[in-house]
């Protein structure tokens, strides 16, 4: 994952919804037309959205602290042609978060094995933001014969190989802590002036989808192991053999710090940060990939880490180039 600083405000919004009261999260937002469904696996209820029933499986799987509400805009931009599902990962959202148990890459490829099982799904192509790069490719390579292609959405697990941690150290812009009452609407207005600009549905949905107060404590320390265990475990991808395409971020002042205008003293300072530090790092990550995976395509577009929040068309249309993109023999 290259998006070092949309990770740590996304983090930063996760633990003020630690602290909102229960009453809140209780209201629905969810305004886009799919099913909502529970599977049970090792005794733990897994939940996923699924929009229409036939045609090519598309399973988009979220990044860490994210829901399948996350997915809920770019689905409806997907051809109806397209079975499309999303997963919300064990520990997050309206999926179970059992104080027992392990919380690893390896428990999630399970999990994920469960829902297409329970669906009947024997082939998919699997969508994986962040963490879930981890997850799908992983997938792949236990499970070959049920990936019918792999897309990554600023992706990469060898992130922390790669010093990553050590760019965020080097950025020279700080974001606004938040203030005030620690209400839901604060945090959604919080995220809307220093991270997501403009603020989406799906935004809003996977916000209010999530455990708030203690249970959402209980559950961040639960699954904070995800983290960990993503470096701890990187997936041989250059023994992936499906079709497989990355798409890389390409950082701006507007996708990184959106809150700036050109007149802000520390416009310049962002703009060379990225120019000279960010941006050569993104493009580095995505080399790499590109000389790892076997027959791997990149796509660069304008966006934060979360491209499929902050540049949802484009990334719908390149998800379905790639899906109707004829498989080489």
């Amino acid at each position: 994952m290259t998006g070092v600083r949309s990770i740590a405000i996304f983090q930063t919004a996760f633990l003020v919804m630690t602290a909102v009261t229960q009453a809140v999260g209780q209201q629905s937002a969810d305004q886009s037309a799919h099913r909502a469904a529970l599977i049970t696996h090792d005794a733990v209820h897994l939940h996923y959205l699924e929009w229409r029933t036939t045609g090519p499986t598309v399973v988009l799987v979220p990044g860490y602290s994210l829901t399948a509400h996350a997915f809920d805009d770019i689905a409806a931009l997907l051809p109806q042609q397209f079975h499309v599902i999303a997963v919300t990962p064990r520990g997050f959202g309206e999926s179970d978060a059992p104080t027992t148990g392990e919380y690893t890459v390896a428990v999630l490829v399970e999990d994920l094995h469960a829902i297409l099982d329970s669906l009947h799904i024997q082939k998919a192509a699997l969508v994986g933001h962040s963490l879930a790069g981890t997850v799908i490719a992983s997938f792949a390579l236990r499970y070959p014969a049920r990936v019918s292609r792999l897309l990554f959405l600023d992706s990469f697990p060898y992130f922390s190989e790669e010093h990553g941690d050590s760019i965020a150290r080097l950025d020279p812009i700080s974001t606004p802590p938040f203030t005030g009452d620690t209400t839901y609407d604060a945090a959604a207005r919080y995220l809307a002036t220093y991270r997501f600009v403009p603020w989406q549905p799906a935004l809003d949905a996977d916000l209010r989808a999530k455990p708030l107060g203690d249970e959402g404590a209980r559950r961040r320390a639960l699954t904070a192991s995800y983290i960990s265990d993503q470096w701890a475990h990187p997936p041989a991808l250059s023994e992936l053999r499906v079709p497989t395409l990355q798409i890389c971020a390409k950082a701006s002042v507007k996708s990184e710090y959106p809150w700036l205008n050109p007149s802000d003293p520390t416009y310049n300072a962002a703009k060379r940060f990225i120019g000279t530090t960010l941006g050569p790092f993104n493009r580095k990550l995505c080399r790499r990939f590109e000389s790892t995976v076997p027959g791997a395509q990149v796509a660069r577009i304008r966006g934060s880490h979360y491209v499929f929040f902050t540049n949802p068309k484009e990334t719908a249309r390149i998800l379905t180039e790639f899906m109707r993109a004829e498989i080489p023999h």
